[in-house]
């Protein structure tokens, strides 16, 4: 499964595209599409604990 999460809140917490890439094992570009949809739809960070990954896919 895709790590949501893990995605927002490093991007969050600065991290760049090719650390993200390094710590998740997911493509840039995917990485990318994530970040603008979750912009898009206006996801806030902290997440609550009911925004499991499950939930963001979903959203």
């Amino acid at each position: 499964m895709f790590q949501y999460r893990k995605v927002l809140e490093m991007r969050s917490d600065g991290f760049s595209l090719r650390s993200i890439r390094a710590a998740t094992g997911h493509s840039r570009q995917k990485i990318t599409e994530v970040i603008r949809l979750a912009e898009k739809k206006e996801v806030t960070l902290p997440l609550t604990d009911e925004m499991t990954d499950k939930w963001l896919e979903e959203f």
